[in-house]
């Protein structure tokens, strides 16, 4: 659509043009221009790119200046999509310099701003990066490209051999910042209180987890992931490590085109994905669907010492696991443009999940090294969901580019059915089953989460004087669980639910925003200010036990971004922000849960959120080929939820949660992107993070923890069309000290510190490309030395616990992969050929 119009524009413009030359020529004579009447009206804009992955560069310096004296006029940054536009420009001889940090800079002659062209649209400009040479080979194998602004960072994942087979959890691996640990739980820089979002939308799925969510998305269907460690006011405060957000891949190119792919794993594992799309004029229609039927095993264990006075207790737990993983994702819709300026996008989605799996636990319980009791505990289950997404989308496109109009509707329906049957048969002493039959228990779950997101955009520049945004957003949730558990009766042969086990919990919240962002640059310094309101309404009711709470508070979120450009080839940012972390409804739930008799657990309705203050001081500095980041952070919680535990007189823990800490997170992170050669290249993260936890004396907790991970990825172009990608991961050993909800303490949680081990662990990647990378073909090895486990040691009032777990994480994978590439028209071509002669996509060299 944008082709289309530039061309109609053109072929407008140059029409006019020829006319008015026309009718100049015939009237025989000359007319003077009178000095006093030319008016500032000149223009030159255009959109700045990155040179590899045609990514629009957010906050490009753009400075116009005078040929005959070298005096700056004026300048601009770009915005978040890489548009610039200097207005008002008188007539003249003009340069401008393009430049961005860790980019060659730009410059452009020869512009003569007169009465006959008063204005220059240059369409693309295309900043090289200064450690990559253009025409070298090891462009095709590099990983990813890191574009980073003033509020977040931009990793374009299409590079990334994990595309290949993998999911999103997968890429979480190999993103700065982030870790994965053995069970899929993703943290940044040690906090795992993360917001998902996809396509800056929340994904509202019943009985999913974040590492489930991110497991259902397959990486090739993904184009970029944006981290946002220190948010700006437009978007959602919520989450205390920050935003990651995944932008999906969507092809608008004319004609038809897609992909394909299909990959098998040891261990039954497979996967597949297609997706396509086709565009002729006005209308774009796009499909998808990825599929996973995976298998997964893992096995455990657990020795937990209890002491009570001078009597001590040993509870020894085995456990296996066969879990078996089934889902299908469905993509539909289609962009109409309806004008130049208008485009109104509609899709649907549907998700269906089944998870299946069998668990064993073997549990001896020993007094005075003898043992006292003993029981097996066998169950299996089948958990299914369904989610349906409608998601409507307009996006109103003004002259000037830097101005723009979005607003979104977007409604999900997900429910979630699990069954579980539960077989626990008891011991005597000396291992022999007790006489009667054995204890046999039904879980029944069922739940549903309704969602209506309403939300709108505005940007408008303010000539030369920056640029502001503002957008309200709302968010309704409808949350609905239900738990019944069913004893079985022998005698009557019946099954009898037991009432007092019964939780049926219903939440509902509200949350309504406005925000407004301030941003601009004075020569090389640049910066964004922001201001976001939020109300927010909860009710819950526990319908089971006739109990309800509400809940309602207004906040305020400031949020502040600087940046100054010594030099193109260094930058110093700063930034601040206030976030979130608002109580969820398994924690708000004041019903009490028996389900497991070693762990109850019991919400609490009047905790209230915690609130987080937020600092960062970045350094970016290029050196020759290598670039390097550094980042200082520090986060500050004076509200801090945090769950609270005892032990019982029966050996069990009951758990509740409540404000009662405060803490503090601070740390440093290196990150160093290097060519070792023109084949081969080097990309390293370090963070190195403490976190402290002070209760104020209320329950004798002080906790401290230190901690450092390491990341290396090798990417090696080995011959024309075959990529190795070696990527090594190392936690160190760390004490787990939430700052948010999604965290926690382990076993015992608030008055005991868990430690885990070190994890560490290496995946290993080959791909060939033939067909000028049209069919590719794979090899990937996860976990390559087997090497990943989950070990830890929780330590509280009364007892100790050693923790085992090792997941089924040594899988090699095979896959393959085609890409279709439609043919436009040889109108579309010829007239593309023709824009780009004229420069009006890309500047001349």
């Amino acid at each position: 659509m944008h082709n289309t119009f530039t061309s109609r524009l053109k072929f407008a413009t140059a029409l006019i043009l020829a006319v008015s030359i026309s009718v100049f020529a015939q009237s025989g004579q000359q007319r003077k221009i009178d000095p006093s009447q030319i008016q500032a009206s000149g223009k030159i804009s255009g959109t700045v790119v990155d040179g590899q992955t045609n990514q629009p560069i957010e906050y490009g310096n753009v400075v116009l200046y005078k040929v005959k004296d070298s005096v700056m006029v004026t300048g601009s940054v770009t915005s978040d999509k890489g548009r610039f536009s200097l207005e008002k420009l008188m007539p003249g001889r003009y340069y401008i310099k393009i430049s961005y940090i860790g980019y060659t800079t730009r410059r452009v002659d020869s512009l003569f701003i007169s009465p006959k062209k008063m204005e220059y649209n240059f369409g693309k400009i295309k900043l090289t990066p200064k450690n990559v040479n253009m025409k070298e080979v090891v462009i095709k194998s590099e990983k990813e490209q890191e574009n980073y602004s003033l509020d977040k960072k931009v990793v374009n994942i299409d590079k990334n051999l994990a595309n290949s087979g993998g999911t999103a959890l997968d890429v979480m691996q190999n993103i700065p910042s982030v870790t994965v640990s053995a069970d899929g739980s993703v943290a940044v820089r040690g906090n795992s209180n993360i917001t998902f979002l996809i396509d800056g939308k929340p994904s509202a799925l019943a009985g999913l987890g974040g590492s489930d969510i991110l497991s259902q998305i397959p990486a090739s269907a993904i184009a970029s992931i944006e981290l946002v460690t220190n948010p700006s006011a437009k978007y959602d405060p919520e989450g205390t490590g920050g935003i990651i957000n995944i932008i999906l891949k969507k092809n608008t190119e004319l004609g038809i085109n897609g992909s394909f792919m299909g990959n098998a794993g040891s261990g039954d594992k497979y996967s597949t994905s297609a997706r396509v799309n086709v565009r002729k004029s006005d209308i774009n229609l796009f499909a998808s669907y990825d599929g996973r039927f995976n298998n997964f095993n893992s096995a455990g264990s657990t020795a937990r010492s209890s002491f009570f006075g001078s009597e001590s207790s040993l509870l020894d737990q085995l456990s296996s696991n066969k879990n078996d993983f089934r889902m299908n994702n469905f993509n539909v819709g289609g962009d109409y443009d309806f004008s130049d300026k208008d485009v109104l996008t509609l899709n649907f989605q549907y998700r269906k999940g089944d998870f299946g799996g069998t668990n064993a636990i073997d549990n001896k319980t020993f007094l005075a090294d003898q043992l006292s009791d003993y029981y097996t505990r066998a169950s299996d289950n089948d958990r299914i969901f369904n989610n349906f997404n409608y998601t409507l989308t307009y996006k109103r496109k003004f002259e000037d580019k830097d101005q723009d109009l979005t607003a979104d509707a977007m409604y999900q329906n997900s429910t979630m059915n699990m069954n579980q049957n539960i077989t626990q048969q008891y011991y005597n002493t000396d291992l022999t089953p007790v006489p009667g039959n054995p204890l046999l228990q039904q879980s029944l779950n069922d739940g549903s989460n309704k969602m209506l997101l309403l939300q709108s955009n505005y940007a408008q520049p303010l000539k030369d004087f920056g640029k502001i945004e503002v957008g309200f957003r709302s968010t309704f949730k409808d949350i609905l669980s239900n738990n019944d558990y069913l004893n079985y009766n022998y005698n009557t042969a019946s099954w009898a639910t037991n009432l007092l086990s019964a939780n049926h919990f219903e939440y509902k919240e509200q949350i309504h925003a406005i925000y407004g962002t301030y941003s601009n640059n004075i020569d090389a310094f640049r910066f964004q200010l922001g201001l976001r309101g939020e109300e927010a309404l909860i009710h819950g009711d526990v319908t089971s036990q006739n109990l309800s709470f509400d809940y309602n508070y207004f906040s305020v979120y400031p949020t502040v971004h600087l940046g100054y450009n010594f030099s193109d080839l260094d930058e110093v940012s700063m930034s601040y922000s206030r976030r979130v972390d608002r109580p969820g409804p398994r924690q708000l739930n004041p019903f009490t849960d028996y389900s497991d008799s070693l762990n109850i657990v019991q919400g609490n309705p009047k905790l209230s959120p915690q609130f987080i203050n937020s600092y960062e001081i970045g350094y970016n500095k290029s050196i020759d080929k290598t670039s390097l980041v550094t980042t200082f952070f520090y986060k500050q919680n004076n509200n801090m939820i945090s769950t609270v535990s005892q032990i019982l007189p029966n050996g069990a823990t009951f758990s509740t949660y409540d404000n009662v800490a405060k803490g503090i997170s601070y740390g440093i992170e290196f990150i160093v992107n290097s060519p070792v050669a023109e084949w081969w290249r080097l990309n390293t993260n370090l963070s190195f993070f403490k976190s402290k936890v002070d209760d104020n004396g209320i329950i004798g907790l002080n906790q401290q923890s230190n901690s450092w991970t390491a990341k290396l990825n090798s990417n090696m172009t080995l011959m024309d069309g075959l990529q190795l990608q070696i990527m090594g991961n190392y936690n160190s050993p760390t004490v787990l000290i939430s700052m948010g909800n999604n965290g926690g303490f382990g076993f015992g949680g608030m008055g005991a510190q868990t430690k885990l081990e070190a994890q560490y662990f290496m995946d290993l990647i080959l791909r060939k490309d033939i067909m000028n990378g049209k069919l590719s073909f794979n090899l990937r090895v996860t976990d390559l030395f087997n090497s990943r486990k989950f070990n830890s040691q929780t330590t509280g009032l009364g007892f100790v616990s050693l923790n085992d777990q090792k997941f089924d994480s040594r899988v090699v994978y095979f896959g393959v992969s085609y890409r279709l590439d439609g043919k436009r028209n040889f109108e579309d071509e010829q007239g593309q050929k023709k824009m780009n002669e004229e420069g009006f996509d890309e500047l001349p060299n």
